[in-house]
């Protein structure tokens, strides 16, 4: 559309076609918004009265008042600020919503896809899923949605069995991992008991479906908002996510009508001729060729292996090669003796001028894991990846991760294997009876492999790898994280000693406690392993 047509009736019409889209399912997903910015002063202000006041305020000779902004002129800023795209006046406003029944597949697919947001979602590794909780289409015919709830309903009943025929393996493995004399104690003996069964939700969900249902408090600043209206009509946006960013749009409406007249029209990208199912199954093929017998390859070491980091390091020292040999300089970056910015969880290195050199290495990966650990990996937002949309890895044949548990287990693998076969000839079979393809694929399991390029800088990587190292952190991204550091620490043996999980870090940094999960302990002494010695330690 044309910039006059650009009007606050016509973009709430946009909206109001969003919302007519919760129609096309059963039971839509529950937009509801909790929380907003709001004025100290007791002043209501709108999203608009706070971009104008916070761009007044970058030329004002004293102090911007944040007041009410409707005068022609503060309407002229509003225009101009956000069509030359100077967005960060929109980020002073913030709000958060409970999103109640929405698929993980949209929540991985748009609202955790992106670095410019805040989120905090029900676990499936640790809350146990419920019969029936999928989201059901009804737009189209009845024998085709008796065929979609049959197929979700069996993934459902497969989860169930499979959570029994884990317990025995993995309470077996949970008693090995913690000291004999813990399951002495009564309430300790009790807490472990629950741990097993969590760890066997933590498995046993690979085999549900990506259209299972999720509850999540999100937050995001206009600017995010905006952005997700303005990027809505992408190909990888389903139309559950339209309707949940036009209910986000029209909840704010209700106390602020102003975030209307900021919204502009959805951008269009140019559609390309999809390629076919051979042209998938081919890449994927040459992706796991160059992977070899790895989960993730190191891609580049530029940076890492050229002295970047020694000469960067250097200039923040004021230390030249004839005060300070390059061994040192890496020392004092690298080693949690010297410093102990490597070791706070609260990340304030990012502060230090030290520390941030960690910033002018970037390494990137090429990674395999399943669409689950995805969801995991995803939420290091310093790291993203190059994530392919749903339809971009469906081939027609199974193609999915097996958890390590069931790998070492025979009976196990065979009846996984048997569920895995099933579920994907029944997402064949549903496309070929004529359900939409985006419908069809939201019953594809958890277990689903996905391919992808995820790179950041070496800062951002460690604070990842801090937290995915711990062996409490999900299976996959833990061995990943593994391989990952390893293949750093070949290039650059200096870094061995910040590669490490959280507990090894502070026990060299001779911070206490050791772990900082206190009873979420892993049972494991990791803080005397070095790097290579993880691997055959982790049981689960």
């Amino acid at each position: 559309m044309s910039e006059r047509d650009r009007t606050p009736e016509n973009l709430q019409r946009v909206v109001e076609n969003y919302l007519q889209l919760g129609n096309r399912f059963e039971s839509p997903p529950k937009v509801l918004l909790k929380l907003r910015t709001q004025s100290v002063d007791g002043q209501e202000l709108t999203s608009r009265d706070i971009a104008v006041t916070t761009a007044v305020q970058c030329y004002a000779p004293g102090v911007a008042a944040f007041k009410e902004r409707t005068d022609e002129k503060s309407l002229q800023i509003q225009g101009s600020t956000l069509d030359a795209g100077h967005h960060t006046t929109r980020m002073h406003t913030n709000y958060t919503w409970q999103i109640v029944g929405a698929t993980r597949s949209v929540t991985h697919e748009i609202f955790h896809s992106y670095p410019f947001y805040n989120s905090e979602q029900q676990s499936q590794r640790y809350v146990e899923a419920k019969e029936g909780n999928y989201l059901v289409p009804k737009d189209i015919p009845s024998e085709h949605e008796a065929y979609f709830r049959s197929v979700a309903s069996f993934e459902n009943s497969a989860y169930f069995r499979l959570l029994d025929a884990l317990h025995p393996g993995i309470e077996e493995r949970v008693r090995v991992m913690y000291p004999a004399g813990s399951w002495r104690v009564e309430s300790t003996k009790q807490r472990l008991e629950t741990k097993a069964n969590k760890l066997c939700q933590e498995v046993a969900r690979y085999v549900l479906s990506i259209g299972q249902l999720t509850t999540f408090d999100h937050t995001l600043n206009e600017i995010s908002l905006l952005r997700l209206f303005r990027a809505s009509l992408q190909e990888k946006f389903p139309d559950e996510a339209r309707f949940i960013i036009g209910s986000m749009i029209s909840q704010v409406a209700v106390c602020d009508p102003s975030i209307i007249g900021e919204l502009d029209f959805p951008l269009e990208r140019y559609r390309e001729t999809q390629p076919d199912e051979r042209h998938i199954l081919e890449e994927k093929h040459r992706f796991d060729q160059n992977l070899g017998p790895r989960s993730s390859l190191m891609l580049n070491s530029q940076g890492v292996s050229d002295g970047v980091l020694i000469n960067s390091a250097r200039i923040v020292l004021g230390m030249p090669p004839s005060a300070c040999s390059d061994s040192e300089v890496l020392s004092r970056l690298m080693d949690p003796v010297k410093n102990k910015f490597l070791a706070d969880v609260y990340e304030t290195g990012m502060l230090d001028p030290l520390t941030t050199v960690l910033r002018s290495v970037s390494i990137a990966y090429a990674t395999k894991l399943s669409h689950t650990a995805d969801s995991q990996r995803q939420r290091q937002r310093r790291t993203p990846g190059a994530t392919p949309r749903v339809e971009m890895i469906y081939d027609g044949s199974p193609d999915f991760i097996t958890p390590m548990v069931i790998r070492d287990d025979l009976k196990l693998q065979e009846m996984y294997t048997e569920i895995m076969v099933k579920i994907f000839g029944d997402v064949g079979a549903a496309i070929k009876m004529g359900i939409p393809k985006e419908t069809a694929l939201l019953l594809l399991p958890n277990a689903t492999t996905l391919r992808l390029v995820e790179s950041g800088d070496l800062f951002d990587w460690l604070h990842r790898w801090k937290q995915r190292l711990c062996f409490t952190a999900q299976e996959e991204i833990c061995f990943i994280s593994m391989e990952q550091t390893a293949q750093l620490a070949e290039v650059m043996p200096e870094s061995a000693p910040m590669l490490l999980a959280p507990c090894g870090i502070r026990k060299t940094a001779g911070v206490s406690p050791r772990c900082p999960e206190g009873d979420k302990w892993c049972g494991q002494p990791v803080y005397n392993w070095t790097l290579d010695k993880y691997k055959e330690n982790r049981l689960i």
